[in-house]
């Protein structure tokens, strides 16, 4: 933006213009990228937990860790993210004895392509948890929630309180694990109740739930 006054715009020349342009670029890189970083970790209570348990590691309290912190994560990110487009739309070229340095045309383009493409990223973490679920349910897939009687007749119903469950993702990840247990005739988890319910016609079934449960970093209390 040209900050010089008509009167000396003839004599007007950048002071030092790749310094100011340098400061500039480096500001504006570390404002959207620090915003981009905190949302993805806002959402770490989430996405972590399915990428660790993806790759057969426990995610024993990293979904309750980052969940405590997510408030703190998300007030960073949208800081940062304000702070991004005021340096992008609204900071003046600064002015030394009447000179002042404009950023070029293409790079103004590039500041503002990146800095939405940033504001994007940082609602899509910031939001992930309301559609985790989802994406649990598509990488792990779980069989139907309301399985026919003739699946479980003969089996006992095992119901479990289950807590430190943070979003339905690990409602999701947790019912897919337990789905997978040889003992587990069928298994239903209900984020919004926290209760995981379990046919099984094994007799040790309750310690094998409460060790799933574990794995995930939550607590399988037998009702």
């Amino acid at each position: 933006m040209d900050c010089c006054t008509s009167k000396d715009k003839q004599n007007c020349t950048p002071e030092n213009p790749t310094t100011d342009g340098n400061t500039g670029a480096r500001s504006q890189r570390f404002t959207l990228g620090g915003s981009v970083v905190a949302a993805v970790l806002s959402s770490a209570c989430c996405w972590l937990p399915l990428l660790l348990l993806a790759f057969g590691a426990s995610a024993a309290g990293v979904s309750a860790f980052f969940e405590r912190w997510r408030p703190a994560f998300l007030v960073v990110a949208i800081g940062l993210l304000g702070a991004g487009f005021y340096l992008v739309y609204f900071r003046r070229a600064a002015c030394v004895d009447g000179s002042c340095a404009a950023a070029p045309r293409s790079r103004r383009v590039f500041s503002q392509t990146m800095l939405w493409f940033a504001a994007v990223l940082v609602g899509a973490f910031a939001l992930f948890p309301r559609y985790a679920g989802t994406v649990a349910r598509t990488f792990y897939g779980t069989r139907s929630a309301n399985t026919p009687a003739a699946v479980v007749t003969g089996a006992t119903l095992h119901r479990f309180t289950v807590e430190g469950m943070s979003c339905e993702a690990c409602a999701t990840t947790l019912q897919a694990d337990l789905e997978r247990l040889d003992a587990v005739a069928s298994a239903r988890v209900d984020y919004a109740t926290r209760t995981a319910e379990v046919y099984s016609d094994a007799a040790d079934v309750e310690p094998l739930v409460q060790a799933a449960a574990e794995r995930h970093g939550y607590r399988a209390i037998p009702r």
